[in-house]
């Protein structure tokens, strides 16, 4: 069972509790794990080149991450990537 499914079913249970935590649960962004590891390093200011070093990884994987998140997201670029992490709450 993912763990929404679980929160909801608990939900349920306690009279449909609700808490930020439940309804980020039911909203998932559609990133991958991978996808999100680089969008969480962007929102605490790292750059590729930073992000690269951190993962030991090359800058062009770590463009095409953040390129492919930005796509997902509908965003346009890393600012706007790290105001919606921001604004939802994840790192």
């Amino acid at each position: 069972m993912r763990t929404g499914d679980a929160g909801a079913a608990l939900a349920a249970r306690c009279d449909h509790a609700s808490s930020p935590a439940l309804d980020e649960a039911a909203r998932p962004l559609p990133l991958t794990s991978r996808e999100r590891e680089f969008a969480a390093m962007v929102t605490a200011g790292l750059s590729n080149r930073q992000i690269a070093d951190r993962l030991v990884a090359p800058v062009g994987t770590v463009e095409g991450h953040i390129y492919r998140a930005c796509t997902e997201l509908d965003v346009s670029d890393r600012t706007e990537l790290a105001e919606l992490m921001r604004d939802t709450g994840r790192r």
